[in-house]
């Protein structure tokens, strides 16, 4: 119960720190909680958004992946540029993905996602569909992307629109021309073939 106690006082302290905008001492004091409890998501939370803050990239990153750990499929690349959105530092997000893309962490797809999220948190809402129909074009059976697209349209007021291009994107093209006669085929004209004997009707 003490220990709990504890928990709980250091992470009223790092919030409260962290909306004064001291993050150092938020850091601080969410890192002091986290040595009595390695695995308390609210802290780690609470130290990658201070981290984040403070610029401090790499500690971030080591704290995303801390709490991707303890969630079910967490991705740390998308919780390190989720957070960063929501913290409005959009410039951070795109250098943390570039990294990930550079290093070869970031999935085509993931990627793709959150490209289109960092454009979406910018108001380019033009520029989120175009990278997610491209991504679809790509991995055509990966829900998420279209998920993803169908929000972007909604968020565009394009709602009514996104059956249609959710129905087409992705899939091969139809080309309603019949296909081609078969080379070297010969039209039949009902003439017919001289069988080299002499025309009776002649003369």
């Amino acid at each position: 119960m003490a220990r709990h106690t504890a928990i709980e006082e250091h992470l009223a302290e790092a919030a409260g720190w962290q909306a004064a905008g001291a993050h150092d001492r938020a850091a601080e004091r969410a890192a002091a909680g986290l040595a009595q409890a390695p695995d308390a998501p609210e802290l780690l939370r609470l130290l990658l958004r201070a981290e984040l803050s403070r610029g401090a990239l790499d500690a971030a990153r080591d704290a995303a992946g801390r709490l991707a750990a303890l969630t079910p499929q967490g991705r740390a690349l998308d919780l390190l540029v989720e957070t960063a959105l929501d913290l409005g530092q959009g410039q951070t997000a795109r250098t943390l993905l570039a990294g990930a893309e550079a290093d070869g962490t970031a999935a085509p797809a993931q990627a793709a996602q959150l490209k289109a999220r960092i454009a979406m948190a910018a108001g380019d809402l033009l520029a989120a569909k175009a990278i997610l129909v491209t991504a679809i074009e790509a991995a055509p059976d990966l829900p998420a992307l279209r998920a993803l697209l169908a929000e972007v349209m909604v968020a565009a007021g394009t709602a009514a629109d996104a059956r249609a291009v959710l129905t087409h994107v992705g899939q091969p093209p139809v080309n309603p021309a019949p296909p081609p006669d078969d080379a070297g085929a010969t039209e039949d004209t009902g003439a017919t073939a001289d069988d080299g004997l002499p025309d009776s009707r002649i003369g």
